[in-house]
């Protein structure tokens, strides 16, 4: 199996001046194409360094794609240590290159200058991959038994010359298939959950590969991986590994690939032609944000009320105040009155009210910091459930709407009954 690794060039990155998007796009398109990535190196713009780190990639890859330090002014090195990398350093303009170059300058209504035309200036021993969005072109070296590419660092302009990439790699012959398929869990912790797969883990089929990724919003993504180029079977092989994990963690699997716990509900509630409202207090109306994101949610989430005070639990939904006096706004008896409220309020059938402590203070003995009191109402069921979190506010806020989300899909009876292989 072809493998590569991937070097992004610039000082930008390196003090934190722009986030390296980069990396994670062409990862993603090595992958589909069947070529394993096997590291992602970040250097600055000092001529040793770019130099050590892309030999020290080609050593170990049989791949290297490098991106950025490819501009017009005086900190834009890589094509001189490219040269130098390759072996002769002459250089030759592009004429083709040279011919975008002046057109993206004529419709800018800027004057063609010695920098921009250098841009079309590039190594004799290379092969252009022409960037007709702009004026760095990529190029393609071939080192010993090696592959090197580089290529803008401008996203929109990588994007675009990482498909050209893509296709040259391929000519090759050498790619597999290669496999990811994750199974999204929520409400068991990772700790947790690697203990209970444990065995299940230990006896997977020979090539295959566990990963675990944690978030508070998704709950934990178990990615499977497999690199034998095999398909077919992986795919009915990932198949009966699911029923499996099922048989395992029941409930707790709730999706696949990108599928988050509102959209598997929102999907359950446009099937069966059901909607829903929320009335939220210590999710601030983070659970009808996460809702409203989905496309076509107007169907189905009819409205919120974010009743953050406890004057708005009582004079817009009419939680009787006596349960706020006798129990506190945090309680089964408070988020049971709001659920049922908003519910009628908004004609819906089904309601999630939320009431908690996020932090950083208004905890007590009794009620601690992160406690959280769920209820959902719906057809002939009206459910509550406590839970205690640990976290700063921010994490405790993302955890409480993702936690009342997820009571909404096992209240539902939604469940994960088929993968999309």
């Amino acid at each position: 199996m072809l493998t590569a690794s991937i070097c992004t060039i610039g000082d930008e990155i390196l003090i934190g001046q722009i986030v390296d998007t980069n990396k994670s796009y062409i990862s993603s398109a090595l992958n589909t194409a069947g070529i394993k990535v096997i590291s992602h190196l970040t250097t600055g713009d000092d001529e040793n360094s770019i130099e050590s780190t892309i030999n020290s990639a080609l050593s170990s890859s049989d791949i290297v794609i490098a991106t950025g330090g490819l501009g017009p002014t005086k900190d834009d090195i890589t094509k001189r240590v490219l040269a130098k990398i390759s072996g002769n350093s002459e250089m030759f303009y592009d004429s083709k290159q040279l011919e975008i170059i002046k057109s993206i300058c004529l419709k800018r209504e800027v004057l063609l200058s010695d920098l921009n035309k250098d841009q079309a200036l590039v190594p004799v021993n290379c092969t252009v991959f022409q960037n007709s969005f702009g004026t760095a072109p990529a190029m393609k070296f071939i080192i010993g038994d090696k592959l090197l590419y580089s290529l803008p660092g401008v996203p929109y302009e990588m994007q675009h010359l990482i498909e050209l990439v893509i296709k040259d790699i391929e000519t090759l012959g050498r790619c597999e298939k290669i496999i990811h398929h994750s199974f999204n869990s929520y409400g068991i912790p990772e700790s947790e959950l690697a203990q209970k797969l444990s065995e299940w883990e230990d006896n997977l089929p020979k090539g295959f590969k566990l990963a675990y990724l944690p978030n508070p919003a998704k709950g934990v993504k178990l990615r499977l991986s497999v690199y034998d180029g095999e398909e077919l079977s992986n795919k009915e092989t990932i198949k009966g590994l699911f029923n499996e994990l099922k048989g395992i963690l029941g409930n707790s699997l709730y999706g696949e690939g990108e599928d988050t716990l509102e959209s598997v509900v929102s999907k359950a509630l446009a099937e069966r032609g059901e909607t829903l409202s929320v009335a939220e207090s210590c999710t601030g109306g983070n659970i009808g944000r996460i809702f409203t994101s989905i496309p076509g949610s107007s169907s189905l989430f009819k409205g919120g009320i974010t009743a953050y005070d406890n004057s708005a639990k009582t004079d817009i939904l009419g939680v009787d105040p006596g349960i706020i006096e006798k129990f506190g706004a945090v309680s089964e008896e408070c988020v049971v009155a709001m659920a049922i409220s908003v519910k009628k309020m908004f004609k819906t059938d089904w309601s999630i009210s939320t009431s908690g402590i996020a932090g950083p203070d208004g905890g007590t003995d009794e009620k601690p910091l992160g406690t959280l009191w769920i209820a959902v109402s719906g057809p002939n069921v009206l459910v509550t459930k406590k839970s205690v979190y640990f976290g700063d506010r921010e994490r405790n806020i993302t955890r409480f709407s993702s936690g009342a989300v997820d009571f909404l899909r096992k209240t539902m009876g939604v469940e994960l009954n088929f993968i999309n292989v």
